[in-house]
């Protein structure tokens, strides 16, 4: 008696005569709509219902059992959905002595798992044993677990889990016999350590290890600036530990090393361009390309006193080259002319020139002019006379507008747009006076004041002490107030509500205290003079 007869027995013991329960072995001989009908050695064909063998057809060997049989009936009423369940479930028995995993169907989520069909057989998939990937209707690889019989009827109890994680070991050791140092992986980031490095995992199984001093060739030790989690990256094999639990990869070494590059490709007088990574009184480093730094001494960084480049880039000349010590001298200013007085001396002081828009940085504009190697700066105060608060509501990045030169400031040159209309000031000076009384409206409201706004555009400070107890200042209501201070020359004027109702005289000083900030301070604060 072979496994499978055996295991039959346990549930349908064979009699000799026909019986119910009793295996038998035929031939098809008919199929027809409803049934297969197969000559079993009866007096008369058993029939099979049709849906437990649709492929079935004419000359097929079978075994099925009687499930019933009485003289009664026309015909046996057989079986082949248990035979074929339990030759199913020998097989199942087989791959889980053998340690095979198998495909199974999941039919439906249940209570604390999910029921899954291997070839008609049910089986239970604990949740703690599904993982992500197992979903309704969809087939999934399994590991048998449990197979075990109650009443003659088979429990089985299967994981998707195992199977990934067995799978995962094999695909790990497959990888640690193939590779070797050199080899280039590609693995998904899975950890992000910035004081170590990053962790990878490659074919979703063997991890490997990137040491920050491994992720490039310059100075840039920060793993997040070179990838993210989940993120892809294309590496090179550097070692494999003893362990053999996980290898260690370089990613810079996936470039040519720079400075063998840089040997052979420059020379002494060669110009380039380069990124300034350090800057003091000492000198300044940059780097001329990954992997490659140069120094450039303080008398070589300029031809005037000016501080030394912070940041950006910059145009520089090597002066000499160690390649035994990497070392590398350079100079900025050897790359350029004093380009402000080059420019100064075709646009003096009151020339209108073109410039285009650069960049927006606080309170100032950075205007590029003539050729692109001159910059020129505006500041907030001037461009224009009714003093924005944001340089952003005169100019815009990118735009090209006139302005005119009104000398250096540093290494630019200083531009103006006010200076290309009438100064209003010169308007209020000569139509107003102390004491004279005006209906103005309130443009702004401060914690010390109000400023109200005269016709021509420029702004006076009403100081809240200035104002009786009894009236509100708000934003875009009109006063009568009485001027009681005037400096055109400092673009200052000062106005009194108090002064009209003559409730107390306004102070004469030159400068009005105001919640402990003098008036000086706080239009310097608001017009950034």
């Amino acid at each position: 008696m072979n496994e499978f007869e055996k295991l039959l027995s346990e549930v349908l013991p064979e009699e000799e005569s026909f019986r119910k329960g009793k295996l038998v072995s035929g031939k098809v001989v008919k199929v027809d709509d409803r049934f297969v009908y197969v000559d079993i050695g009866y007096k008369v064909e058993g029939v099979i219902p049709k849906e437990e063998l649709p492929e079935a057809k004419e000359g097929d060997e079978v075994q099925a059992v009687i499930v019933r049989i009485s003289p009664g009936l026309e015909n046996p009423i057989l079986s082949y959905r248990v035979v074929a369940e339990k030759r199913e479930i020998e097989k199942i028995r087989k791959a889980h002595e053998e340690g095979r995993d198998l495909v199974a169907k999941v039919e439906k989520k249940t209570k604390g798992g999910f029921i899954v069909d291997i070839d008609g057989v049910k089986a239970f998939m604990p949740s703690s044993e599904a993982g992500k990937k197992v979903v309704e209707g969809k087939p999934v690889r399994v590991k048998v677990l449990e197979l075990t019989f109650q009443k003659g009827k088979a429990r089985i109890v299967v994981s998707h889990k195992a199977y990934v994680e067995e799978e995962r070991e094999r695909r790990k050791q497959e990888l640690l016999k193939t590779l070797k140092k050199g080899d280039v992986v590609e693995g998904r980031v899975i950890k992000i350590d910035p004081a170590k490095g990053i962790t990878l995992l490659i074919d979703g199984a063997l991890r490997a290890f990137l040491p920050k001093e491994e992720l490039s060739w310059g100075r840039d030790r920060n793993p997040y600036n070179y990838a993210e989690i989940d993120e892809t990256l294309k590496v090179k094999v550097k070692k494999k530990p003893k362990d053999k639990e996980f290898i260690v990869v370089s990613l810079r070494e996936m470039k040519e090393n720079p400075w063998e590059k840089f040997l052979k490709e420059h020379k002494v007088g060669d110009v380039l361009e380069a990124k300034v990574v350090q800057s003091g009184p000492k000198g300044v480093v940059v780097e001329i390309e990954e992997g490659v730094e140069g120094f450039v001494p303080p008398e070589e960084v300029s031809w005037v006193d000016e501080e030394p480049p912070k940041s950006g880039t910059v145009k520089v000349k090597i002066l000499k080259l160690d390649a035994k010590r990497k070392r590398v001298i350079l100079s900025i200013k050897q790359t350029k002319p004093k380009p402000w007085e080059e420019f100064l001396k075709t646009n003096p002081p009151g020339t209108k020139v073109v410039g285009k828009v650069l960049k927006i940085e606080g309170s100032r504009a950075i205007v590029s002019l003539g050729n692109g190697k001159v910059k020129g700066v505006v500041h907030r105060s001037d461009l224009s006379w009714t003093k924005p608060k944001r340089v952003e509501e005169v100019l815009k990045e990118g735009e090209e507008r006139e302005f005119m030169i009104l000398g250096t400031d540093g290494r630019y040159i200083k531009l103006g747009i006010k200076q290309l209309t009438p100064n209003p000031w010169e308007t209020v000076k000569e139509k107003y006076k102390v004491g004279d009384v005006l209906n103005l409206k309130v443009k702004e409201v401060f914690p010390f004041g109000a400023f109200l706004e005269l016709p021509e555009g420029v702004e006076g400070l009403l100081p809240f002490s200035e104002v009786p107890r009894d009236v509100r200042v708000e934003v875009g209501k009109n006063y009568e107030v009485k001027i009681i201070d005037m400096d055109p020359k400092e673009e200052k004027i000062t106005f009194s509500i108090k002064a009209l109702r003559g409730e107390e005289e306004a102070e004469k000083t030159e400068e009005v205290t105001t919640g402990g900030f003098k008036l000086g301070e706080i239009l310097k604060k608001k017009w950034k003079m």
